[in-house]
This record gives structure tokens, sequence and C-alpha cells, in this order.
């Protein structure tokens, strides 16, 4: 059994159900409103994340070489396309960090990746650094839409047996033979084996023995949408990631102009602050992801985008909070916290791109 089902779970559940054991997955749909919604939130409630191979941390890199490989597949079995290969910049001017890079990237050329490395980025519609070294990558790089990206895991889990059960997960206890997860409204279900993906709210699952350290943070994202014109101008346009001189952020992620369910078409930039904004309760999480806090970061992002790309033209701008699960060492735990009871946690703001992987790993830890 696998709780929590965003790109983590949905993964964990799709490998599963492809053993050929009896696999079910609990997660709550996506809430028609955030400013109502009482129980649990995910961040891959979105249509835009970068995808890539090059890292300044090898883990990070070949968990994405594991999940980008599969996207052919998972979109093909589905039906439901999700990747966007149109390549990512990924600039620095953190000397380590370059360095770091470095190493990936001829890690990544004897696999057959190829990233390129320039002193500078040529885009007119691009502002990046001259300072910064930029790493280039084309294709299969780009972005993916999150949520039609676990939709096509979970058809995939479905289609080998796989059952996925829209509920809220609210306590786990030991019973014979296994595991009883309870959930809201009463109903249980019981499992010999159990992966708990529940994001940001992991820790919540009432029972669960104790967990590693996860430090839950918030974050903005600011999104501009745009016309046909602008559209057009922009085609073509990859994914971008680089470092910005600015009192709040330290570095922002670009996803170029992508459809959205509402029909619009959006860019969407998210940054990191130097400073932390801590979420650390549920009730501090739940309060953030209702609440209209974010604005606050509306002129902020906004200015950062119109920096990155000049002479942008949107016709209407508007933020979104986000929740980011953090762990000591920057990378997910996969691993045992009982007899038959795993999680995997801790995206560390990385895992959409690598859910499909990081989750497969979690099914086989599980299953052996």
């Amino acid at each position: 059994m696998v709780i929590g089902l965003g790109p983590m779970g949905a993964g964990a559940l799709r490998a599963a159900a492809a053993t050929g054991v009896r696999a079910v997955g609990v997660g709550s749909p996506e809430p028609a409103s955030f400013a109502t919604h009482a129980g649990p939130f995910a961040s891959h409630y979105d249509s835009g994340r970068v995808t890539r191979h090059v890292d300044a941390t090898w883990e990070w890199a070949e968990f994405a070489r594991q999940a980008i490989a599969a996207y052919p597949t998972i979109e093909e079995r589905s039906g439901i396309t999700f990747h966007r290969p149109v390549g990512v910049v990924y600039a620095t001017n953190v000397r380590d960090e370059i360095a770091a890079v470095e190493s990936v990237v001829t890690r990544l050329g004897a696999l057959g990746i190829a990233v390129e490395q320039h002193a500078a980025f040529h885009d007119p519609r691009v502002a990046i650094d001259p300072a910064a070294v930029c790493f280039v990558e084309g294709a299969p790089a780009g972005h993916v839409d999150p949520r039609r990206m676990t939709a096509a895991q979970l058809a995939c889990a479905q289609l080998d047996g796989g059952r996925v059960v829209r509920g809220v997960a609210v306590a786990i206890e030991r019973v014979s033979g296994g595991w009883r997860v309870y959930l809201h409204g009463g109903d249980t279900v019981d499992a010999e084996r159990v992966i708990v993906a529940g994001g940001p709210h992991t820790a919540e699952l009432a029972g669960l023995p104790p967990v590693p350290p996860l430090d839950v943070r918030a974050e903005v994202v600011v999104m501009a949408v745009v016309d046909a014109a602008e559209q057009a101008r922009l085609a073509g346009l990859p994914s971008v990631i680089a470092p910005v001189d600015d009192p709040q952020f330290l570095d922002v992620y670009l996803v170029p102009p992508t459809d959205y369910p509402d029909g619009s078409v959006r860019i969407k930039l998210g940054a990191t602050r130097h400073a932390p904004v801590a979420m650390p309760d549920a009730a501090a999480r739940r309060a953030w992801m209702r609440g209209d806090a974010h604005t606050a970061d509306l002129a902020a992002l906004r200015r950062l985008t119109e920096a990155l790309l000049p002479g942008l033209r949107a016709e209407r701008w508007e933020t979104k909070p986000c929740l980011i699960t953090d762990t000591p060492t920057g990378l997910p735990y996969v691993e045992h916290i009982a007899d038959d009871l795993v999680i995997a946690a801790g995206c560390n703001g990385y895992a959409a791109k690598s859910g499909d992987a990081i989750g497969a790993l979690a099914s086989r830890l599980a299953l052996g």
C-alpha cells in the first residue's frame, strides 16, 4: 500500500503494480478551493516543473536519468503526455557549485548524456548574470506537467491491476500480518507492506513511528499569463535556472510558456529565499496554503521575471503558495522506519522530475 499519490507515491504505486503484487494507493484529490480545504496539500498541483540531468549532486542526476528514461513508456502506456523536451540552461556563479556541476557533467557524458559548458548563454530574450557559467542541456531536458505526470503514473498502475483510493489517510497502526491504515471518514485498509509518501505532511500521520528530520518551508511561485503574440516571441525558450543579485532571493527557476488547465498559457518562476520561511507544524502549513500571504511576494517575483526575460508582456500576474520538504543531506529519505513500513520523503525542491525513480526505489525496498 502507498500513502500519498504525488510524483513519488504515484511512482511507487506504478512500480509495485508492475511486479504483479496487489497494490493500492491512497491519496487525496486536488482541492477545488485552497481557501476552504481542510486536508493535506501537495505542490504538484501545477503544470510546469523543470526536468534535467545536469546538477551539482550526482544522486539527483542519477535519479533524473532513471526517471527521464521512463517518461516515454509512461506516456505511451497511459496515453497521457506530460513531457516537453525544450532543453535547460543551468547557470551558476558559485565557484564550488561550478566545480561540482563539471564533475557531474563528466559522469553524465560517460553515459551518453551531453551537457555543454559556456561562459555565457546567448539569447536576446534571456538576461543571465554575465559572470555566471552556463551549462546547456538539450532534449530530453525541459519541463514536465506534474499534474498530468502523476495521472499518467496512476493510469499505468491501474493497467497493471493497481487500485487507487481517493481519500485522506489519518492514522496507521501495527496489526497481525501487517499494518492498518485509517482513512478520514472511518474506512480502513489493511496491507502487509506500506510506503508513506506524504510529502510535507508525512510526519502528521497519527501512529507513524518516528521519522528522520523533515523541515518544511514555504515557497511562492509567480505566473505570468501571456497572449498569442508573446507565446510566439518566446517560442523555443528553454527552462532556466539562474542566480540573481537580490536581497531576498538567491536564485530562480523559470518554466517557459506552457498550457494550464484553465486554457491559459503561463510562464512560471520560482525563487529560493536567502532566509527560508519555516512551516513547523500542520496548522502552519494549512494556514499558509489556505491563506493569501503569498501575494506579498508578487512585486518582487514579477521584478525578477521581467529582469530575466527583458521586454516580457503579460496579460496578468498571480502568485501561488507551495510547500517544500527538506532533509539535512539534501537528498530524499527512502528507508524502513519499522518492519514492512517504508517512507519516501524529502523532495528538497527536486522531486517532481525524479519522483518516478524515487518511488520505484521505495517500492523495491518495501518488496525486497
